[in-house]
């Protein structure tokens, strides 16, 4: 890791009050291009406390780019992991209002829910 934990806290503190402010930020890798992986999934698990500490619970894991091409765009050689939270559910047939999404699209998802938690190697 290159960032401290100070940095880290504010980093996801800033990164999370926009997203409930639903504000656009410039790339904190500008302001911080030594950062790395660890610093990334550490900053996502700062946030991940944030949105728990408010009472939102997590319900699930995502995987994203997972197709080989999407990584070579993007320049990096494994999928990347995180959390979906209750606060992001939108129930079937519901109205989502745009004005709370910062760059709103529509991108396909496959979701399963399992009736136990999944474990494997290094669980």
């Amino acid at each position: 890791m290159k960032l401290d934990a100070a940095t880290i806290a504010e980093l996801a503190a800033h990164l999370e009050t926009a997203e409930r402010e639903a504000r656009d930020v410039t790339k904190i890798t500008d302001a911080h291009p030594a950062m790395d992986w660890d610093d990334a999934y550490a900053i996502q698990g700062a946030i991940r406390a944030r949105k728990e500490a408010r009472g939102d619970r997590v319900t699930g894991m995502k995987a994203g780019l997972t197709s080989f091409a999407k990584m070579q765009q993007m320049g990096v050689s494994t999928p990347v992991f995180g959390f979906l939270t209750a606060g992001m559910q939108v129930p079937d047939g519901a109205a989502i209002d745009t004005r709370e999404l910062i760059h709103p699209k529509a991108e396909a998802e496959i979701c399963i829910v399992t009736k136990a938690a999944l474990s494997g190697p290094g669980s």
